[in-house]
């Protein structure tokens, strides 16, 4: 049993809990993203495995996850899935007999009745459950809840947990969380919340919106500090600052120039007017001391010529930005000495990280490897990003004790955002906590005498 201390403590039951021998599970996933081995699908296998472990002979596992195109098809990211835990179970007496991909709820149902010891993983839920995305208040008798209400409901899926849909929705009848689950809610609360006045750093990077949502809900927050270190949300934020923040003039640019004024508005396309439009209001907040951020004094940019060079940061208009520069990254490290820092983002395009060694990603990530306290990378691409340079950066004697990579991605905007107001907890957590107090009472009803 996990409690998260929140405004109010959340009790969640931990598959740790599960004290007996499982028969059906259902075990919602998500691998939604690019098709990849990520670390979403990393554990994925690894809650496979365990629950497998925990369950009776001749029980299969019911799973499903979500994909982010409405009508798209998961069978990519499940062949990657399926690929990875082949290498994982034992060849010899194997823990998972059979791997099946099916494209309806009549078509687990019967390779359920059919199959023994299997893995049956449902295509894109938003598409073969027609009720997933706005479920009906009755939910109950749907033909999804119907199909899985005698399982044991194992959430593996937190990064979903912002939503309600039918998929989480179902947690209410019964959770296990898997081990994933808790701990990461405990990561992105402890980043977000103060702890004796120590500042963290949130290094903010990459394209989505919702990085700027994140940097919103700094404000008035004095042990937080924002790092821009990267991509077209620096870019943007840049120009913002440029245009709203006159007691920033000294440092700042111009003008960000002509090529990256095109990126931007290119990459934001229709959504332009109303990102800019929160650009500026947190350029404002800057100005008025209320967010508080750190920027860079170098950048690396492309001249029209398509020769690469490190500049100042106020000659970036001289030509397209592709990352933050080396003395930057030098502050970034003596800043972040004995601090909590969070990567959220890419902080340069996938074509520079083929320099292995010499990419900014590598010198980045070592810097803080050597100073802060603990280094956090969540999202998709921050992790494959810093992955690929496994051996390069010896990470696996940082997981230890210093490196911490999480799948959480997006939900982490919508957790702080909770734990900043105080007021409903995101649907998908709270489906999981009523789902765990009714299993936490089951076990201990299990472990008494009283039948």
């Amino acid at each position: 049993m996990r409690i998260i201390e929140t405004s109010e403590s959340i009790v969640l039951a931990d598959i740790s809990d599960i004290s007996y021998d499982l028969d059906t599970v259902y075990l919602r996933a998500d691998i939604n993203e690019p098709p990849r081995p990520s670390l979403r699908v990393e554990q994925t296998v690894r809650t496979i495995l365990a629950i497998r472990q925990l369950q009776k002979k001749k029980t299969n596992i019911l799973c499903t996850s979500h994909s982010s195109i409405p009508n798209g098809s998961l069978k990519e990211n499940f062949q990657i899935l399926k690929e990875m835990l082949e290498r994982e179970i034992d060849p010899i007496n194997p823990e998972v007999k059979n791997i099946i991909f099916v494209k309806s709820l009549e078509e687990m149902k019967r390779a359920n009745e059919k199959y023994k010891e299997s893995l049956i993983f449902l295509d894109n839920v938003r598409k073969t459950v027609p009720e997933e995305r706005n479920p009906p208040a009755n939910s109950s008798n749907t033909e999804f809840w119907k199909l899985v209400k005698d399982t044991t409901k194992i959430n593996g899926a937190l990064s979903s947990c912002h939503r309600d849909n039918l998929s989480l929705r179902v947690f209410s009848d019964g959770c296990f969380c898997n081990s994933y689950f808790a701990r990461e809610l405990e990561d992105i609360t402890k980043i977000y919340n103060s702890e004796n006045g120590n500042i963290k750093i949130w290094g903010i990077a990459g394209a989505k919106r919702d990085k700027l949502r994140a940097i919103l809900l700094t404000e008035g927050k004095e042990d937080l500090l924002v790092n821009l270190d990267g991509g077209p949300i620096f870019v943007l934020l840049l120009w913002a600052l440029i245009n709203k923040a006159p007691s920033l003039g000294r440092t700042l640019p111009h003008t960000i120039g002509k090529l990256n004024k095109e990126l931007i508005e290119k990459f934001f396309g229709d959504k332009w007017e109303s990102t800019k439009a929160e650009a500026l209001k947190i350029a404002e907040k800057i100005d008025n001391g209320v967010i508080d951020i750190i920027l860079p004094i170098d950048v690396l940019i492309e001249d029209e010529d398509g020769i690469e060079k490190v500049v100042d940061l106020r000659d970036i208009d001289k030509g397209r930005f592709i990352s933050i520069g080396p003395n930057t990254i030098k502050m970034i490290g003596n800043i972040s000495t004995k601090r909590i820092f969070l990567q959220n983002g890419s902080v340069e395009p996938r074509t520079t990280l083929e320099t292995k060694s010499e990419s900014i990603t590598y010198l980045l990530i070592k810097s803080l490897l050597k100073r802060v306290d603990e280094l956090f990378l969540n999202g998709g691409d921050t992790v494959s990003d810093v992955r690929s340079l496994e051996n390069e950066l010896e990470l696996a004697k940082y997981r230890k004790d210093k490196l911490r990579e999480l799948a959480v991605g997006g939900f982490v905007v919508h957790w702080w955002n909770y734990l900043n107001k105080g007021r409903e907890i995101p649907p998908g957590v709270e489906f999981a906590y009523i789902g765990s107090l009714r299993n936490l009472y089951m076990v201990r009803r299990r472990q008494q005498d009283f039948t």
